[in-house]
């Protein structure tokens, strides 16, 4: 997971970040058991970028205690479940800005899965394998990813329920689906930090928000925690 729109201000930038391995906590007992909708923490903050002094950042986390060594499945953000950050903006204590994410994922080659020869050299046979990433991956060679997540971004003006909703589009494309980078698996998938921050790049988006004069940005995936408490020994 790795993080959102306007009218909070002029324009605005949006991280939904699936938390990665730092501050960030288990907490209420119940939800426990349901991680991948664990919504750990939510920031909102006026953007110190430079050149962004007219927007608004917003972060929320999701799926707590990330590492590499929790896979082979990783963190997928659940295909099930709508993900919503609720803006009240008038100050009476009800949402007036909606944002909605939904999920999907998919394995490569048209949701088939990756497969492997294996067996008698003159006459193998292709198996299906069951990870999610069979190789090395890198920003410009992503052949060896077997699973592939994406989602859309709704903005619902008033109601969260009601009729009022509207797509945030890919500024660049028009188009409504955005992809989600697939989850740290370590310094053999990646390369090390660096090769996982160049692959991650890619999927931060400029966005046109509906209503919004500018443009704002999204990208959800792996980050770790911006406001860090040490809670390690």
């Amino acid at each position: 997971m790795n993080k959102v729109t306007q009218a909070v201000a002029s324009a605005l930038v949006l991280a939904l970040p699936a938390l990665s391995s730092a501050s960030s906590h288990r907490e209420a007992p119940n939800i426990t058991r349901m991680p991948a909708v664990d919504s750990t923490d939510v920031y909102l903050f006026n953007s110190y970028e430079p050149g962004r002094d007219g927007y608004v950042t917003i972060l929320a986390n999701y799926i707590p205690l990330q590492d590499p060594y929790g896979g082979p499945n990783y963190f997928a953000l659940d295909s099930s479940a709508l993900y919503e950050i609720h803006v009240d903006n008038v100050g009476d204590a009800r949402e007036h800005l909606t944002f909605q994410f939904r999920f999907s994922n998919k394995l490569a080659d048209n949701n088939t899965g990756i497969k492997l020869q294996v067996g008698n050299a003159s006459a193998p046979s292709a198996v299906a394998i069951p990870l999610k990433a069979i190789g090395p991956i890198s920003a410009t060679d992503q052949s060896n990813l077997n699973f592939l997540e994406s989602y859309t971004l709704t903005l619902v003006k008033g109601d969260r329920r009601g009729e009022g909703r509207w797509p945030v589009t890919d500024a660049a494309t028009g188009s409504e689906t955005f992809g989600k980078p697939f989850d740290f698996a370590g310094v053999k998938t990646f390369g090390g930090i660096d090769g996982y921050e160049a692959y991650a790049k890619q999927f931060i988006y400029n966005v046109n928000v509906p209503g919004c004069a500018q443009p704002g940005r999204v990208f959800v995936g792996q980050r770790k925690e911006g406001f860090v408490v040490g809670l390690g020994r």
